[in-house]
Formats: structure tokens, sequence, C-alpha cells
């Protein structure tokens, strides 16, 4: 039987090979060596070498960032989807709030209102399972930033007594700050992509009503509740 017209062929991604790889925030640098397909042809793994180290990562997990494959956490690459989603919607809502300022036909309104509302509605249980990944996420890094300065206090106290080469303290020093300032930085993302979720859902509603009261104006129309 003839493979589907619509289903990727393996080739599809031989433009990954060789691809320079980054890690969000800066853990490590390395290249794509290969990858494996599913059996319908859908991108799988992608294997990277990190100076000799063979790794493999999923898609959930990467971003294709122009010549760059960038590794991201799963939970903030699909929150950052979900963002984009409804700042769509928004965008819509917006736009049709405009139209309806000039043009009051207000069966062409209704026809697209009622269209952004249910995309926005459909996506209301995955926003609320990203903000709880998000959440678990970012009591996750409180948790490893506190660890990682208990490490630093270890290191301080061995420094202290003078059980430790002073270079060694001042490397380890450093990796432990480091990776401290890292999680920092991905605590700092997801509690500023907590926060445009909610500014997005506010302005969806808001943008809602508005659109909603001029239609209560309009003799004969009903509005749903929400």
């Amino acid at each position: 039987m003839a493979a589907s017209a619509s289903r990727p062929h393996p080739s599809s991604f031989y433009h990954l090979i060789g691809r320079n790889v980054v890690e969000r925030y800066g853990r490590f640098r390395g290249r794509v060596v290969s990858y494996k397909v599913t059996s319908d042809g859908e991108l799988d793994k992608v294997f990277i070498s990190n100076d000799g180290f063979i790794m493999y990562k999923t898609p959930s997990s990467l971003i294709l960032d122009g010549k760059v494959v960038m590794i991201v956490p799963p939970p903030i690459k699909r929150a950052r989807e979900v963002l984009d989603e409804l700042e769509y919607i928004y965008l819509q809502m917006k736009t049709l709030n405009n139209i309806f300022s000039i043009d009051s036909r207000w069966g062409y309104v209704e026809k697209y209102y009622h269209m952004f509302r249910a995309r926005f509605e459909s996506l209301l249980k995955e926003v609320n399972r990203v903000l709880r990944s998000l959440e678990n996420r970012r009591r996750r890094l409180n948790e490893l930033i506190a660890e990682y300065k208990e490490g630093l206090f270890t290191l301080q106290l061995a420094q202290e007594s003078g059980r430790v080469d002073p270079n060694i303290y001042k490397a380890c020093y450093a990796e432990v700050s480091e990776e401290i300032l890292r999680l920092s930085n991905e605590l700092e993302e997801v509690e500023n992509i907590i926060s445009d979720i909610s500014t997005s859902q506010n302005q969806i509603l808001e943008i809602m009503n508005s659109i909603e009261e001029r239609l209560k104006e309009v003799e004969g129309y009903e509005v749903e509740e929400v």
C-alpha cells in the first residue's frame, strides 16, 4: 500500500543533522548527529552530541530557533505555545470589536464572535493544565535553588576550615553559583509566563464583555452565559 501523501517522510528532517544545539539557560552546547522517526514518519527523538557524550531529546523539549536547535523544559515550551494561542485569540477579538465600531451589522459580528469564543473556551482546559504544570515547576525550582545554596554554604565552611585548596574552592563555588543563576533565570521565565497567561485571559474576557454589551443593544439578540 502506498504511503499517505500527508505522512512525513524520514528525509523531511535531514536538515536537522549538523545543526548547532544550545540549552536555553546555557548549560551546554552541542550538535544534532541524527534523529529517529515514528512509524508514522513523525519526529520521535533527536540525538545530540555534547563533547562526545550522546543524548537524545524529544520534540516536546526542542525549538528550532533559526539555524539553531534550542533545548527547553517541556512545560515552558508548551506554555509558550498556549500563550501564543491566547494572544492570537485576543487579537482576533480586538479586531472584531474594532470592526463592530465601524460596521454594526450584528449578524456578521455574531458569527465570528461565537467562532472566536468557542476557540477560547476549548483552550481553557489546556490553559489550566499548563498553569498547574508551571506551578509545579516553580515549586521545584525554588527547592533546587535552596538545595544549591546549601551547597554553597558547605563550600564556604570547607574554605573557612582551610581544608580545601583555594583554587579548587573558587572553581567549585563558581560552578555552583552559575547553576543557581541558570535556575533563577528559568524561575523568572516561569513566573513571567504565568503572569502573561493570566493577563491574556483577562484581556480576552474584557473584550468579550465589550462585544457582548454591544450585541445586547441589538434588538432580538440574546447573550449566552459563559
